[in-house]
């Protein structure tokens, strides 16, 4: 018994163009949102911080570092 037959095409792409749209290729860390580097020394790292819900630059600990596996490169 046929009940029937389903046709499925590809979606239609879009394209969306703003004349107005300039990339800024170098950007500052500081221009960031969600970032607050207020102070920075060597050595520093990125951590997010959930009580601001940021991210700050804070020195690097080791019992505070966890990694499980690391992938790619040359070490």
């Amino acid at each position: 018994m046929d009940i029937g037959r389903v046709r499925i095409t590809p979606a239609v792409r879009t394209t969306i163009a703003d004349p107005n749209y300039k990339p800024k290729p170098n950007v500052a860390i500081s221009e960031l949102n969600g970032v607050n580097i207020t102070t920075k020394t060597q050595g520093d790292v990125l951590v997010y911080d959930a009580n601001t819900d940021t991210y700050i630059s804070s020195p690097i600990s080791i019992g505070a570092v966890s990694i499980q596996t690391l992938k790619g490169g040359k070490f």
